[in-house]
């Protein structure tokens, strides 16, 4: 027989079965970023091979050794691939769709070869700083990309080395 209290322990249970449900279903959902290659302008957009000029922390940048230059070359497909002055490295980018300056640069990875220590230094330093962009901006022939909050930037003068 049933009693008022085993009535409310089934009505108990099942209103915590409810909302565990509507938890794990809250916690599946996300908000999916949708990421574009730049849309066609007559302004200038970040296609094509750029030479690193300096990096670092916005109004402090360290300029690049003169004895390896680094680069990065963004392909209309989505792809970007490059120099970190001692090895190779390739990813893959995209704009943020509906924005004008969001950029993520995304699934990079690099050859593995050692340089002096210096070299090596730089070089761990610029692709932690562009694993982390996510805004840019051009000016004519430069290309700033943004990265910490706009605390950091990596700027870049259009290819100008072979």
């Amino acid at each position: 027989m049933k009693t008022p209290e085993t009535g409310k322990r089934i009505i108990e249970r099942a209103a915590l079965a409810l909302i565990v449900i509507v938890m794990v279903l809250a916690g599946c959902t996300k908000t999916q970023q949708v990421l574009v290659r730049e849309p066609a302008s007559p302004s200038p957009g970040v296609e094509g091979r750029w030479d690193l000029v300096s990096y670092g922390p916005a109004g402090s940048e360290a300029t690049v050794l003169t004895d390896s230059p680094i680069f990065i070359d963004f392909t209309s497909d989505g792809k970007i691939s490059g120099s970190g002055g001692c090895n190779r490295y390739f990813g893959g980018w995209g704009i943020l769709e509906g924005t004008k300056d969001t950029i993520r640069i995304w699934r990079t990875g690099s050859t593995k070869m050692a340089c002096p220590g210096p070299i090596m230094t730089q070089e761990h330093r610029f692709l932690e700083e562009l694993s982390r962009v996510s805004r840019y901006t051009t000016e004519g022939k430069e290309l700033r990309l943004y990265y910490d909050e706009g605390r950091g930037v990596l700027r870049f003068s259009r290819g100008v080395n072979p």
